[in-house]
């Protein structure tokens, strides 16, 4: 069998993309989730501690002249529902968005129903065992354990210095104790998230890594990849619009350099350039009709390229030179006499 050394065609990458196999961890939206969680935690505290203060208030202060009927303790409910809400609803909502930008910045926007199709293959007990008894199973568990150490080890030095903090300093009171405990909590919490994440992100690279290496083809199959990319009317048009365009773009950087642009002067525009120490022969090094023309003569006179209008030798370079190659024999004197009086300008001083 031949080995899968090459690596994976556009087409190969979009059919998978295509299917729902990208590369993707899900610890990268857990890990973002916990850090904006504690990250906005902060600020947002306030704001839920006078919800809440707001409802506990509102609660007993009719408590005692309160109905014990069922509709007024589903008001009370309805209440304290409320206000609950309304204190935990930036939270989760701002969670909701770190969760999906964190998972778009991983696939883009990508929607995929095939991994929503039914497959009796995962319902295969002995399928499930396999994966859980093989080289990714036994990886997935060495992960887990390696970050649970990690973390574990950034919660217990977090906590270690916290408590040796507590007891160093003088004593206060429970509101202050309190407000230093939350304080360096919200530090631990802040420290873990970030550890995670950072390990989020290495599993998540290392799994990129796998997921190309799986994508990878044979050379028979980059060929037989490359011939049915090619056999697509829209694929062909579209490679034939970009090399047209990359042909354009490289004739007009050297229109610059040319030493004359030949004109009809209206609907063709050639450029000529020659060296007589590396040339034998004038070279047609961009052409033009119409639009394409207008952007030569434009071109040109943005770098002080002498404009030459001779239609009938225009229209000749057009049809029988192709860009890059020499004139023939044939228009050597012609293009002979434009080249003088292009240098007999150059020696004045004048420019056309």
């Amino acid at each position: 069998m031949a080995e899968k050394t090459e690596q994976p065609t556009p087409r190969r990458l979009a059919e998978a993309r295509r299917k729902g196999q990208v590369a993707k961890s899900t610890e990268i939206c857990t890990a973002a989730g916990l850090v904006v969680a504690f990250w906005v935690l902060g600020p947002l505290m306030g704001n839920m501690v006078r919800q809440m203060t707001q409802m506990t208030r509102q609660s007993f202060a009719g408590i005692a002249t309160m109905e014990m009927t069922r509709p007024a303790f589903s008001a009370l409910w309805m209440g304290w529902a409320r206000h609950v809400g309304l204190a935990v609803l930036p939270f989760f909502v701002i969670i909701m968005i770190a969760g999906v930008v964190s998972n778009i910045g991983q696939t883009g926007l990508l929607l995929s129903f095939e991994t929503l199709k039914p497959s009796f293959s995962r319902l295969n007990p002995f399928g499930a065992l396999r994966r859980i008894c093989s080289a990714r199973g036994a990886f997935d568990l060495l992960k887990a354990v390696v970050k649970c150490a990690i973390i574990g080890g950034v919660a217990y030095d977090g906590i270690r210095k916290a408590i040796e903090l507590f007891l160093s300093g003088p004593q206060h009171d429970l509101y202050y104790a309190l407000h230093v405990w939350g304080k360096l909590a919200l530090d631990l919490a802040l420290r873990t998230s970030a550890t995670l994440m950072a390990l989020a992100v290495a599993y998540y690279l290392w799994q990129r890594r796998e997921w190309l290496q799986g994508l990878r083809m044979t050379r028979q199959e980059v060929i037989d990849d490359m011939r049915q990319s090619e056999g697509n009317p829209q694929m062909r048009s579209r490679l034939r619009r970009q090399q047209r365009m990359l042909a354009q773009s490289r004739m007009m950087a050297d229109v610059p350099h040319a030493d004359a642009v030949i004109t009809n002067p209206v609907h063709v525009a050639v450029a000529i350039k020659y060296d007589m120490k590396k040339m034998r022969a004038p070279v047609v090094v961009a052409k033009g009709q119409r639009l394409m023309a207008e952007r030569i003569k434009e071109t040109a006179r943005e770098h002080r390229v002498p404009l030459v209008a001779n239609p009938p030798l225009a229209r000749a370079l057009y049809r029988n030179v192709e860009i890059g190659n020499e004139i023939p024999v044939d228009l050597y004197d012609a293009v002979a006499g434009v080249l003088a009086f292009v240098y007999s300008l150059k020696k004045t001083g004048v420019r056309r």
